[in-house]
């Protein structure tokens, strides 16, 4: 470790590789400004002679000469440290095509392990002035990250590259029987609306306290694995691993589950759950119920597990219980934060992540007490994140003596879809089970309206002149 400290990993040759060629043609400076920035070189007078090369370039563009460069050295206080001797051996070294792209992948490379050093420097003296360990773990998984997204940015592309892979999936959809084109919910009307789940979607899913959020999830991640066969992760901030596991088995065994949190089972009860147990073992759900899960938790486990088990759908219970990936100074900023790391990981990792969130009390002031957009707690920045957003609402849990038609029924709320249609669907709640099922028949597709635009039709429809 000390030999590296006194000693830093460098490559001073294809440094000056670099520069030479940034000096004998400009016009490969913004190639070079692609991939490089001044704090990649070691040596502090290639460091500022990046600078002045790079201040040439934006003034004068690639119409400058040795007499320009000499003037600007002199004018940084550069002319004794880079005199015409060092400029030529910079232009005796300068190299061109694939050799210049490997001396910037080494001036790179080596900019990236000196950074490691320093991160490690760091948590070195960490453990010697005794920080908290939870603490040293967030700082080298943040800088981590700061490291992989910096070494490892994606390409611009042309648009016709992305319009034939577009038409490629287009055409699988056409040849597909089904009109469900991304993952499916399980639940006929909702994958009807939505057409499925789809890579990189954020989906959010949100409610009051009582509606069913967890058991909506888990429903989800049930229908999934027994009918796609698709991998899932619950990372379960709310219930423990045992408690969601209590509820799937009481949801598919059809057994009450205070009846099963009681024991007082019959024999043909203990039978559906054995049964229950025995379809959950062929499910492919992980569960991570890890108190104080901060995003930058759920990114490396979820990373890991696509990795090395092949998930293909990440959910979350629930995005406020989050904690984000620094501290801010509003628990708004905060929200707004995990809402953002969230939607990156599913764009990472190009499958959809689905968060539950808790809606604001306002709901419960409101004479409708349908959800609208605006109760999202804490921040509006979810709503812009979002994807896809599905408030549960159910009207009989509001009401003492509710009709007919509203016992049993849950409404899905789709009030946002970047790709689609809003409107709501309804389906069957068993409250004894907490269990989501699609209804036998199929019901027709409400539309959906906020508050506002509903007064504002009411006042166009009174056709006053104000």
């Amino acid at each position: 470790m000390e030999d590296l400290l006194i000693d830093p990993p460098r490559d001073e040759s294809a440094e000056r590789a670099v520069l030479g060629a940034m000096i004998e043609d400009p016009e490969t400076i913004p190639y070079v400004l692609e991939h490089l920035t001044r704090d990649d070189f070691f040596i502090e007078e290639h460091r500022r002679l990046f600078d002045v090369l790079c201040k040439l370039w934006e003034e004068r563009g690639p119409a400058w000469d040795d007499i320009a460069l000499k003037h600007y050295l002199q004018k940084e206080g550069l002319s004794e440290r880079i005199d015409l001797s060092y400029l030529e051996k910079l232009l005796e070294e300068a190299t061109h095509g694939p050799l210049l792209e490997s001396a910037i992948h080494v001036v790179k490379e080596k900019a990236g392990l000196r950074k490691i050093l320093e991160m490690t420097m760091e948590v070195l003296r960490g453990v010697k002035e005794n920080r908290d360990f939870p603490d040293l773990i967030d700082y080298i998984t943040q800088k981590s990250i700061e490291l992989s997204q910096q070494y490892a940015k994606g390409d611009v592309r042309h648009i016709w590259s992305v319009v034939q892979e577009v038409v490629q999936i287009i055409e699988r959809f056409s040849r597909e029987e089904r009109l469900i084109t991304g993952l499916p919910s399980g639940f006929t009307d909702l994958d009807r609306l939505t057409t499925g789940f789809h890579p990189s979607d954020l989906v959010i899913v949100a409610a009051r306290p009582g509606m069913g959020k967890s058991s909506f999830m888990l429903s989800m991640a049930i229908n999934m694995a027994l009918e796609e066969k698709v991998p899932s992760v619950i990372f379960s901030l709310e219930m423990s691993a045992h408690q969601l596991c209590m509820r799937a088995l009481s949801m598919l065994s059809d057994v009450p589950l205070q009846k099963i949190r009681t024991g007082f089972l019959s024999e043909e009860e203990l039978k559906r759950i054995y049964d229950a147990a025995e379809t959950l073992s062929k499910c492919e759900i992980y569960i991570d119920d890890s108190p104080s899960l901060s995003t930058i938790d759920v990114r490396i486990k979820a990373r890991k597990l696509k990795k090395e088990k092949g998930v293909k759908a990440v959910f979350v219970d629930y995005l406020q219980l989050l904690k984000p990936p620094s501290r801010k100074s509003s628990r708004q900023e905060e929200v707004a934060e995990i809402s953002r790391s969230l939607k990156a990981l599913a764009k990472e990792l190009t499958i959809p992540v689905i968060a539950l969130a808790q809606l604001s009390r306002q709901v419960e002031h409101r004479s409708d007490k349908r959800p609208q957009l605006a109760d999202l707690r804490e921040s509006g920045q979810i709503e812009q994140d979002a994807d896809v957003i599905i408030f549960i609402h159910r009207p009989e849990y509001y009401k003492k003596n509710p009709p007919p038609e509203e016992q049993g029924i849950a409404e899905l709320i789709v009030a946002k879809q970047r790709q689609g249609p809003t409107g709501i669907v309804k389906v069957a709640f068993l409250k004894e089970t907490a269990k989501f099922k699609s209804l036998k028949f199929p019901t027709e597709t409400m539309p959906y309206k906020e508050e506002e635009e509903i007064e504002k039709e009411d006042i166009e429809e009174l056709d006053i002149d104000f």
